[in-house]
């Protein structure tokens, strides 16, 4: 395993999985795995961090503590002063906070070149604000196998400062025609990030979640979306289960709250297929994922 995997959940679509999926994941793959596990809520709802702390306790949470303070030019946050044990064996939290809102707005990708009417000092500031979350993760790296980004529903700066920061991409698509809406943008995002700013990222793969084997509509896209992406897609699926509400609600991942569970089981899959999917394609070349860009080689 290579020393420290970053990976980062991430869909322009609301609602498909990512925030669910980070939580209970991060939970297997400590509490089943045996690894080391830092969770990043990248996005201004909280919702990651409200899973394991609650909404009231969540929102005291001084900035200096959150991620916000990352982006904030007045402070240089240390590792240990953001992240937050959960009370999970071997799972830690860099918390969000609303006051990310203020920093997680539509920025040009750059990351120090001159573009139109940019003067060299707003690019100069965007280009430190898109990489704080990378130089802080190689800070705290040290301490952990495994980083798991949460990013928020868009590809503003704490998307592309995510895509930035990781090697890896896992993008949740709910088997339905509004939860795989977003897929282009985000592979245009990616391809980006890959060709210019980034060359170590790779997709890790499309990752269906909330899927019902009851719902025709959803076996069909299922099989549509293996038809189109193939083996990108991973064969472990996150089942709807009521479960994970019911985990979340006691701030706990399901491998702790029912680890015999159906729904326990399912994410330990995805969980060992993560992980094998990281040593196949840490080996792979390099690869464009938005279909026009495939055309081109990538150098």
């Amino acid at each position: 395993m290579k020393q420290t995997w970053t990976v980062a959940m991430i869909n322009r679509k609301g609602g498909c999985g990512k925030t669910s999926s980070v939580f209970h994941l991060g939970g297997s793959l400590a509490l089943r795995q045996g690894l080391s596990v830092l969770l990043v809520d990248a996005d201004p709802q909280a919702s990651l961090t409200q899973g394991f702390f609650g909404s009231a306790a969540a929102g005291e949470i001084p900035k200096r503590e959150t991620l916000a303070a990352l982006f904030d030019d007045a402070r240089e946050p240390r590792p240990e002063e953001v992240i937050k044990a959960t009370g999970i064996d071997r799972l830690s939290i860099v918390c969000a906070s609303p006051q990310l809102d203020h920093y997680n707005v539509p920025v040009p990708p750059l990351t120090g070149e001159a573009d139109g009417e940019l003067t060299d000092a707003l690019t100069r500031h965007a280009a430190r604000l898109q990489r704080s979350l990378s130089e802080f993760l190689k800070e705290a790296a040290g301490r952990f196998d495994l980083i798991l980004i949460d990013c928020p529903p868009n590809l503003h700066l704490c998307s592309w400062a995510a895509l930035l920061a990781s090697d890896y991409v896992v993008v949740p698509v709910q088997p339905e025609d509004f939860g795989a809406q977003g897929i282009t943008q985000v592979q245009k995002a990616i391809d980006l990030a890959i060709e210019k700013y980034n060359p170590r990222l790779r997709l890790l793969g499309y990752l269906v979640t909330m899927h019902q084997k009851r719902l025709r509509v959803h076996s069909v896209y299922h099989r549509q979306l293996r038809g189109l992406y193939g083996d990108q897609v991973f064969m472990a699926t996150v089942p709807a289960q009521k479960d994970y509400k019911e985990a979340v609600a006691l701030h706990r991942p399901v491998s702790q709250y029912k680890p015999q569970s159906t729904a326990a089981q399912a994410v330990e899959e995805v969980a060992r297929e993560l992980l094998r999917r990281a040593e196949v394609v840490w080996q792979q070349p390099r690869e464009f994922l938005y279909i026009e860009n495939r055309m081109r080689k990538v150098g």
